[in-house]
């Protein structure tokens, strides 16, 4: 399977189903889906074990990978001897490695089961009481959170029993530290604890570790609330790796010797920090942007300054569907830009900033052609654009395009390195999937990404900012005919971020693999060796009484026979879907919406339009396609897509364009989609006394797209998901 770390993992998408006209969507915020699950036999007519406690220990590992350790205490506190099934939801990517049990005593360490696991999952049956499995949950889908199934036979009466799991990791890296997402729990189940311990083990001296950006100050652990998703952080050392694709590649062989299973993880290296002599501030000011991204702008571009050398230039930009210039000329010496240490130049930038009015549009190109310009006349040999967004660009415009605009304007000056720090909620929460508009833009233009909340940036993190990698677009793999992955290669890679990919291979195993990929014009390849590894495990068993063991391993995982196919399905269930994010409708678009929108805010002026054309000619008559890019309740792009006018007439062009940008959706802060909507109109001259007619020419493909939209809508609003 494919399990890429990318953020949004397991959202739905929806182009698919609404096509090129007319891409919907709805607002996603967390929901309070809980994973883990805990069932004893229903005969009892409750839930006899308890959770005394639940910890979750990170130990780093000297590479990309960690291991995560959860350590659990099950009491049992019914007069008889009790079987269990425990059901937990892990962070995604995780690999099950080991489980130890203990009963008041020294750990005993399991081994992996001698019994395949049958094809239709583990039989019904009983095993020695102590006996304690735990095997992996089979995934509902790519991208969805993984569960590890604990089954416990015959657990003493009045008895606790440590059990703790061991799991290969793979946190993302985000600037200097290692990021792992721990998914929540299942409140409502009343037997299991309500706090999660959290421990990071093996760190330096003087070194702390961050639970939702808090810090341990010193103390050996944490505590929070299980039902709460939290995100843990840890240093990064990564010192002597320089790779810009770094990974491993690891097979597994059948038993049989005729094939075996392959593993592919890849993730983008830490990068050099860029040393700019000349930095253009590009602040995106449009509509869908926060109120006070201007101002946080001009906070951290103040802190970034102050960590450059005091001769580094500056020069700042805002765009929306226009660009235009932040810093007044008298701060231009000679044609050049002030330098760092010039406050009243900077305390100039702080005011433009904080006066700077949103506006409608998204025009990225018109802001390059701007900073192109003013590189040009400065003639660094470092330049550097810093473009400050929320990643809402419309899609219409391509890295060409940008590119295009950019070289125009910088004739023989240098070409800059372009740094895209992305200020959205859900993209700094969630990760950025390598198929996101600013993901594919970044990666054709070569540049440099990073996911931050302006606001909460403080001066010792600011110049990280410098150190962002690049996105890896038109990611490939060379594989042989023999080698069948489980899904398809993702399309990139982005900054920080991992992918997982799993499949199948005939005969023998190649010996190594090349992985390729682009960085804008630059092209990567790296290749891989084949590291052999032991078969990932279907089940690890183990017994508190020693001479149980080795009948524990050869006889292999069952479940309790009162262990009901409905039951696990609900496990299943609970794991996938606390893994997802949920659907609340914030901005939904649906038919009523873009049509109500489409005949009062734009056929009326488009009517205008054409009756002013009128008077210039009579006999005008046409069709054309107007085209909408919405996102955040704003039109990013607005245009024209086709013409068909029996005269010419720009003037009519024109304005039907203006009517165009006068689209009015409202959406939700949170709805992260584009809504693209090519709307078609015809014109008719007036004839016989008949008034003139602007209209919509309904096109059959708009007309059942609207229509998918509805369904959709009904969906989303009946099951109150995907």
């Amino acid at each position: 399977m494919v399990s890429p770390r990318r953020g949004w993992a397991g959202r739905p998408r929806l182009t698919k189903l609404c096509g090129f006209a007319l891409v919907c969507g709805v607002a996603l915020v967390g929901a309070p889906a809980q994973s883990d699950t805990l069932e004893a036999d229903p005969d009892a007519g409750y839930v006899p074990i308890d959770e005394l406690s639940y910890e979750t220990i990170i130990r780093p590992g000297s590479g990309y990978e960690a291991e995560l350790a959860i350590r659990i205490a099950l009491n049992n506190t019914s007069v008889n001897v009790q079987d269990m099934v425990l059901a937990l939801g892990v962070p995604r990517g995780s690999e099950l490695t080991g489980i130890s049990i203990s009963a008041g005593g020294d750990w005993i360490e399991g081994e992996v089961s001698k019994v395949a696991k049958a094809a239709n999952g583990p039989g019904v049956g009983r095993r020695d009481p102590g006996s304690v499995f735990a095997h992996e949950l089979e995934s509902a889908g790519p991208g969805e959170l993984p569960g590890v199934e604990i089954v416990a036979f015959g657990l003493d009466p009045k008895a606790t029993t440590q059990i703790e799991l061991r799991l290969r990791v793979l946190p993302l890296l985000r600037g200097d530290r290692w990021q792992l997402e721990l998914p929540r729990r299942n409140l409502e189940l009343p037997n299991l604890s309500d706090q999660r311990r959290v421990i990071v083990q093996n760190l330096g001296k003087d070194e702390n570790f961050y639970v939702d950006g808090s810090s341990s100050a010193g103390t050996p652990y944490m505590v929070t609330r299980s039902e709460d998703a939290i995100v843990v952080e840890w240093p990064a050392q990564i010192r002597n790796n320089t790779a810009q694709l770094d990974g491993s590649y690891e097979v597994s062989r059948d038993a049989d010797g005729q094939g075996g299973r392959l593993r592919v993880a890849l993730r983008l290296g830490p990068s050099k920090a860029i040393a700019p002599d000349h930095v253009v501030l590009v602040v995106d000011r449009s509509q869908s942007s926060s109120t006070t991204l201007p101002r946080d702008s001009s906070r951290v571009f103040s802190q970034l300054l102050e960590t450059l050398p005091a001769s580094t230039t500056f020069d700042a930009v805002t765009f929306a569907r226009e660009a235009e210039r932040l810093i007044d000329p008298k701060f231009f010496v000679d044609g050049k830009a002030p330098r760092a240490d010039n406050e009243q130049a900077r305390a100039e930038l702080s005011r433009a900033l904080g006066v700077t009015v949103a506006g409608q549009g998204t025009d990225l190109r018109a802001a390059m052609q701007l900073a192109g310009e003013q590189l040009a006349a400065r003639g660094a040999k470092r330049p550097l654009i810093l473009v400050v967004t929320d990643g809402m660009l419309p899609p219409s415009v391509s890295a060409d395009q940008i590119t295009h605009a950019l070289d125009g304007s910088l004739g023989k000056a240098k070409r800059p390195e372009i740094l895209f720090v992305v200020d959205d909620p859900l993209l700094n929460m969630r990760g950025l999937p390598a198929d996101h508009a600013i993901a594919n833009l970044a990666a054709g233009l070569g540049a440099r990404i990073s996911l931050e909340t302006l606001a909460n940036l403080g001066p010792a993190q600011v110049n990280e900012l410098l150190a962002a990698p690049k996105v890896l677009g038109n990611l490939s793999l060379s594989l042989p005919d023999t080698v069948v992955l489980d899904e398809p290669l993702p399309s990139g890679l982005v900054a920080g971020d991992f992918v997982v990919l799993e499949g199948s291979y005939g005969g023998r195993a190649p010996s190594k693999i090349t992985v390729r990929g682009r960085f804008g014009a630059a092209k990567v390849s790296t290749s891989f060796k084949l590291a052999k590894r032991a078969p990932r495990p279907e089940a690890i068993a183990t017994a508190l009484r020693e001479g149980d063991r080795p009948r524990a391993v050869q006889e292999g995982l069952v479940l309790p026979d009162w262990y009901t196919p409905s039951m696990r399905r609900t496990t299943t269930m609970n794991v996938t879907q606390a893994g997802r994010v949920g659907w609340v409708a914030t901005g939904q678009l649906d038919s009523a919406i873009i049509e109500r929108q489409l005949r009062t805010r734009v056929l009326p002026r488009a009517r205008a339009c054409y009756n002013q054309a009128l008077t210039r000619n009579q006999i005008l008559d046409g069709r054309v396609e107007l085209r909408m890019e919405v996102g955040k309740g704003e039109v990013m792009m607005a245009g024209l897509t086709k013409s068909a006018l029996s005269h010419a007439d720009d003037k009519l062009l024109a304005c039907l364009e203006g009517a165009a940008w006068a689209m009015d959706v409202p959406a939700g802060n949170l709805d992260t989609q584009v809504y693209v909507i090519n709307y078609p109109l015809e014109f008719v001259p007036p004839k016989g006394g008949q008034p003139p007619r602007a209209g919509e020419s309904r096109d059959p493909m708009l007309e059942r797209l609207v229509r998918s939209a509805d369904v959709l809508s009904d969906y989303q609003n009946t099951h109150g998901r995907d």
